[in-house]
C-alpha cells in the first residue's frame, strides 16, 4: 500500500473543488487516448503527435503517465491540499473519461476516490510536508505509510466533523458509540484498518 501527492493544479486550473465532489482525481494530456487500451509503446507517439514538448518535458510526462495508469494501485492512499487543509482519499481503479471532448484543458485520465477525511496542514508531520512540497505533479510517499502517520489527523477531523454537524440525522448516543470504536480501532496494530476505521465513522456521520 502506497502514499501518493497529486497536484490539483491542471492545465494552470485548480481542480480541487472538482476532485473533491465529483470523487476523483486526473492529469491532462488527454491526447493520448485510454492508456488501457494504448500500448505504453505508442504513449511518446501520441504525445508527440499531440503536444509541443521538450525530451525533458516529454520524459517527465511519460513517467506521470506509467505512474498514474499502472504503479498506482486500487487501495492506494492519495492526498491533495488547498492552503488550510490536505484531503486524504482511498484511490480506485484507473478509467478514461472523454465525454466531455479530449480539449488540452479536460481531464481524462481518472481514478476514483473515495475522501476519507481532511487533516490541518500545521498537523502532517516532517515527511508529509516533504511529500506536498514536492513540485511534481505525482509524486510518491518514500517510506513506510505508518510514518506518514496521517491516522491521528483523521481522529481528529472524524470527532470534530461528528461533533459539529447538526445535519447527520445520528443521534447523539450513537454518534459517541461509533467514536469510541474509532478510538479503540485506532490501537490496532493496522495502519490501514485504522485509517478506514475513521473513514467509515466519518462517512457515516455525514448521512
Amino acid at each position: 500500500m502506497n502514499l501518493y501527492h497529486i497536484q490539483s493544479n491542471v492545465q494552470g486550473v485548480n481542480r480541487l473543488a472538482s476532485f473533491l465532489e465529483d470523487n476523483y482525481i486526473g492529469i491532462a494530456w488527454s491526447g493520448t487516448g485510454d492508456l488501457e487500451q494504448t500500448p505504453p509503446e505508442l504513449w511518446k507517439e501520441q504525445l508527440i503527435q499531440h503536444y509541443r514538448l521538450d525530451e525533458t518535458e516529454l520524459a517527465n510526462i511519460l513517467a506521470t503517465l506509467h505512474t498514474f495508469a499502472n504503479l498506482m494501485q486500487d487501495g492506494d492512499y492519495v492526498l491533495i491540499s488547498d492552503d488550510e487543509w490536505t484531503y486524504v482519499g482511498d484511490i480506485g481503479d484507473y478509467y478514461y473519461d472523454d465525454s466531455a471532448g479530449t480539449e488540452e484543458d479536460l481531464i481524462c485520465h481518472r481514478r476514483g476516490v473515495t475522501w476519507l477525511g481532511r487533516i490541518p496542514l500545521a498537523e502532517l508531520n516532517d515527511k508529509v510536508q516533504a511529500l506536498q512540497n514536492d513540485s511534481s505533479i505525482l509524486a510518491k510517499f518514500e517510506y513506510s505509510i505508518s510514518q506518514a502517520q496521517l491516522d491521528r489527523g483523521l481522529a481528529i477531523s472524524v470527532a470534530s466533523e461528528a461533533a459539529n454537524s447538526p445535519s447527520t440525522g445520528v443521534d447523539e448516543a450513537t454518534i459517541q458509540t461509533a467514536l469510541h470504536v474509532l478510538r479503540e480501532a485506532l490501537h490496532s496494530e493496522e495502519e490501514e484498518l485504522r485509517i478506514r476505521a475513521a473513514a467509515a465513522i466519518l462517512q457515516y456521520a455525514k448521512q
